[in-house]
């Protein structure tokens, strides 16, 4: 079956948004002189799960059209550490704190303690609305009927990533 997925590049990478039936996939690859190079350090394969990615899409939302939100942190515990995944934006430019407008939204994947892997990503509208729209999709795919017929029938062992999966759909 074809993914669905989202891009949004900047000049030193591309981050890959991929819905995925039990979360949003986010593949981040660095440009290395121009070049994508997907082996070098930065490099970062990560699920956010289905339970963190409403959060994501409603602070993606809101920050695209601009109303009050509060950022949007996801810590994620895998056996190589700890790995933040927040989405903000900077603080408000307005008199009295309010919105102005001209805030700029970042998306952060910290998963070591170097400086490649500390990411931060610049986000415009058009990233704003990916972000959005992938998370859309992932909520969309996780409560189709013909997904939840798949994931009832992924072996225990292919879940924890461990075994092969088989699966059809009728």
């Amino acid at each position: 079956m074809e993914k669905m997925m989202f891009t949004v590049s900047k000049s030193f990478g591309r981050l890959q948004l991929i819905p995925e039936v039990n979360g949003l996939r986010l593949c981040y690859v660095p440009s290395v002189n121009g070049e994508l190079a997907p082996e070098s350090p930065g490099a970062c394969d990560i699920l956010v799960p289905l339970e963190a990615v409403g959060g994501l899409w409603a602070t993606a939302r809101a920050f695209l059209y601009g109303v009050e939100s509060l950022d949007e942190n996801i810590i994620l515990h895998a056996e190589e550490g700890d790995i933040l995944i927040k989405l903000y934006r900077d603080k408000p430019k307005g008199s009295q704190g309010a919105l102005s407008g001209e805030e700029m939204c970042w998306l952060r994947i910290v998963s070591g303690r170097t400086e490649d892997e500390r990411r931060r990503i610049k986000l415009g509208p058009r990233d704003l609305l990916s972000i959005e729209l992938a998370c859309n999709a992932c909520l969309v795919l996780s409560a189709s009927p013909i997904y939840q017929q798949v994931a009832a029938q992924i072996s225990p062992a292919a879940e924890k990533g461990t075994g092969q999966t088989r699966q059809s759909v009728n």
